[in-house]
């Protein structure tokens, strides 16, 4: 997605934002006075997130328990401790743990099935309340909706850093991505008997704009393979580069003429990361290798869950 449909989400996930004590919150006066004991987390409906997503990421949306129960299992909850950081005990069983993050309610609300369609009026039907957790769990299984996980993840956090840190974490995405396309290419090169280390290093020189990979390397530090250090944008367009080929070539398309196909490919993706970012591809490449962010990634994962698993909509 670009910045400007991210900002969207944003906008949208804040608007439907809800607490549970509502009336505290809304109440400048009441809020003063609320009870340490009063719950105040956040929840979202059900409803809300099936129109922001669509049914990609949400399933059917009168298939609420079926999605909830895929995210939230029992194995998680069993790998919980006992308590958190916080002292604050987990739930006694799975039962009472799920029912706390996903609370199923009858509501009447719109369901937007497509852009330019009208809305469909749902009377009295099945919705759900879903706790931050449950928001998280549910775009934890896409890698490629971190930014939706780090709204969930980073609350009471502006737009820009969770943008920022969206476009830190995508590496991780955008690096398997193109890992899959990388093997299905070299697996047509193999097939047709040709020198893998010639066609990498003729694929490398051309993205690269380089004769020596060793010398970029080592500028960078960067051990092992160069695409465990690139920037998500030249990440992004080597895979699209190499899927696009993919696409254009059949039984009848000999390998010179793949081999063609896949240079003008890399050279329309280098100059749409020039465009796009001002840096060349070899200018594109971080530092901290992928590992390094994944890493960074889990342990962020780790405080989200020992901190909001515990926390309970009832």
């Amino acid at each position: 997605m670009s910045s400007h449909q991210l900002k969207r989400t944003f906008i949208s996930l804040q608007k439907y934002a809800h607490n549970v004590n509502e009336e505290y919150i809304k109440h400048p006066a009441l809020y003063k006075k609320l009870p340490v004991y009063k719950n105040n987390s956040q929840y979202w409906l059900f409803s809300d997130l099936y129109n922001i997503f669509g049914p990609r990421y949400m399933n059917e949306h009168n298939q609420i328990v079926l999605t909830m129960g895929e995210n939230i299992t029992e194995a998680k909850f069993k790998k919980l401790p006992r308590k958190n950081a916080e002292n604050i005990l987990k739930a006694p069983d799975f039962h009472t743990f799920y029912s706390g993050h996903v609370v199923s309610i009858i509501n009447t609300y719109d369901i937007n099935f497509a852009p330019n369609i009208s809305a469909e009026t749902r009377t009295n039907s099945q919705d759900a309340k879903l706790s931050r957790y449950a928001c998280w769990s549910l775009f934890k299984a896409y890698q490629n909706m971190i930014f939706a996980q780090l709204y969930f993840m980073m609350p009471e956090t502006p737009f820009e850093n969770i943008y920022k840190a969206a476009y830190k974490f995508s590496r991780i995405y955008q690096r398997m991505k193109l890992s899959q396309a990388e093997k299905i290419v070299n697996g047509i090169a193999h097939k047709n008997k040709a020198d893998l280390q010639k066609f990498n290093t003729f694929m490398h020189n051309t993205f690269f704009n380089t004769n020596d990979m060793e010398e970029l390397k080592s500028v960078y530090g960067a051990k092992g393979t160069i695409f465990d250090y690139m920037g998500a944008q030249s990440l992004m367009a080597r895979q699209i580069a190499l899927n696009n080929a993919i696409r254009r070539v059949n039984d009848k398309t000999s390998f010179d003429k793949f081999a063609e196909i896949l240079y003008n490919e890399l050279i329309f993706a280098r100059t749409n990361v020039i465009n796009r970012t001002g840096r060349t591809p070899e200018e594109d490449i971080s530092k901290r290798s992928i590992a390094h962010i994944k890493a960074e990634l889990k342990a962020m994962e780790r405080d989200f869950i020992n901190k909001f698993a515990f926390q309970s909509l009832r």
